[in-house]
């Protein structure tokens, strides 16, 4: 077994456990096509999207990407930064057979930003050294030779907290010389990673689509652990999508095609309707890579009762938004620009507003009145306080404060409606889905002030939202 990250080993933790989920199967009891775009419901994928690392107040993030399938893979990892989705940081990760690649993003002593840290002896391109890879701010305050400038601040401080995605661009083509040099020649030995640059892609083929992945946000003084696994997305693509010039500050999402669908570079996205699933072919891999995130209504518990001294967040992400909402990657007909399901671009002061419809109701049927809650980027932080300039569990920047109605209770949110708003993408063929493309989770802590003394006492968890 591979040495864990050193943050495991200050914690006395096995790399083993946070390994967590190994995923599996279809979406769907019935077979599907292949190739389609399918938000798999076991969390196994050719795609993968963990809605939220920091390094905020003392934190890391721990991530964990597992290659399930008898063969080896290649994937790009990006990181993107929370308010516009900007690309901070890509590397490839190269997976032989069932391994894992750990590592943490934490902030590096006296930096303002985020760095990549691993002592995993896997294969990434570019290597990452002991001391860490630091983010990169270009993508967002210019130089980097591909983006502009945007209109949101300019500091690497924008760095430490976003989200991630992975995309599987190749499987290795076995007993190949790629193949042989990402393999551990023994256990616990460290392969040679020759020739994993711009020629690999020589030696791959199509994506296996085997990729799982889990995540921890853990401050190792406070002693809170908060775990959740990737969303996996299948049928993803048919087609190797190596390529040495798409290795800065790219998205997944535009590299989604579909040999099935009817369209020159479209995709099909399968989702459920009604306990029925629904084959929607788009002309646009970014809409079918929305559909299968789109939601209605999304639904959470809520704990912040002061004898607990307890706290939530709730994580809002819009995983596709930059694509619609972004300047850079903005479709248009004509002159027209193409923002739905989103309805602004994003701009100074470094925002993209949406509008959704919120109702909290208490633990004994009562309720508070329907609110508008505007969500201003692409990781939003939805923290029950009055009023706050950081959540308040996660001290997130990106808070969006909500005064709770009740000590405990759950709350509504109806991503289709908000104010004079509405959110939809529509087919080709007239169908509509109505809402916005939304993964996230809730995460709660609570602090025992009567702990015996010297003694820790946080407890906390993240759960899922219910959705429609």
């Amino acid at each position: 077994m591979k040495r864990p990250v050193d943050d495991w080993q200050a914690c006395c933790l096995r790399r083993a456990g946070f390994a967590a989920l190994l995923l599996v199967t279809a979406a769907f009891a019935s077979p599907r096509p292949a190739h389609a775009i399918t938000l798999d419901a076991r969390g196994v994928g050719q795609a993968l999207v963990f809605p939220y690392y920091t390094v905020n107040g003392g934190q890391d993030t721990l991530v964990s990407i597992v290659n399930d399938g008898d063969t080896g893979s290649a994937s790009y990892l990006y990181a993107n930064e929370g308010y516009n989705g900007r690309t901070v940081l890509q590397i490839v990760v190269y997976l032989p057979p069932h391994d894992t690649w750990t590592a943490r993003i934490s902030a590096p002593a006296g930096a303002d930003g985020a760095a990549l840290f691993t002592s995993d002896t896997s294969c990434t391109y570019p290597a990452i050294p002991q001391t860490g890879l630091a983010f990169d701010a270009r993508s967002y305050a210019g130089g980097s030779g591909v983006y502009p400038a945007d209109g949101g601040p300019h500091s690497i401080s924008r760095t430490r907290e976003g989200y991630l995605q992975v995309a599987e661009v190749g499987s290795v083509i076995s007993g190949s010389a790629l193949d042989l040099a990402i393999r551990h020649p023994a256990p616990g030995s460290a392969p040679s990673c020759e020739g994993t640059g711009a020629s690999a892609g020589q030696y791959m083929t199509k994506p296996m689509g085997r990729l799982g992945g889990s995540a921890v946000i853990v401050n190792v003084g406070e002693g809170t652990f908060f775990s959740y696994a990737a969303d996996a997305l299948a049928g993803f693509t048919d087609e190797m999508l190596f390529n040495s010039e798409t290795l800065l500050w790219a998205s997944p999402f535009r590299i989604t095609n579909d040999p099935t669908s009817n369209f020159p570079n479209g995709a099909v996205a399968h989702v459920v309707s009604d306990d029925a699933p629904l084959a929607l072919d788009f002309p646009d891999g970014i809409d079918a890579a929305s559909a299968v995130f789109m939601e209605n209504m999304i639904a959470n518990d809520y704990l912040v009762a002061a004898g607990l001294g307890a706290n939530t967040d709730w994580i809002i992400t819009f995983p596709t938004k930059p694509l619609y909402t972004d300047p850079v990657f903005m479709r248009f007909e004509g002159s027209i620009p193409l923002y739905a399901p989103f309805v602004e671009p994003f701009q100074a002061p470094g925002l993209s507003r949406v509008r959704v419809r919120a109702m909290q109701y208490d633990q004994e049927e009562g309720h508070d009145a329907a609110s508008v809650l505007t969500l201003l980027w692409t990781v939003n932080v939805v923290s029950f306080q009055a009023d706050a300039d950081v959540s308040g569990v996660l001290g997130s920047a990106l808070a969006v404060p909500v005064a709770p109605f009740a000590e405990a209770g759950t709350m509504t949110l109806d991503l289709a409606h908000g104010g004079d708003e509405s959110h939809a993408l529509t087919t080709p063929d007239g169908r509509v889905l109505h809402g916005l493309p939304a993964t996230g989770f809730m995460v709660y802590n609570i602090i025992n002030a009567n702990a015996a003394p010297g003694k820790l006492a946080n407890y906390g968890g993240t759960f899922p939202y219910r959705s429609t």
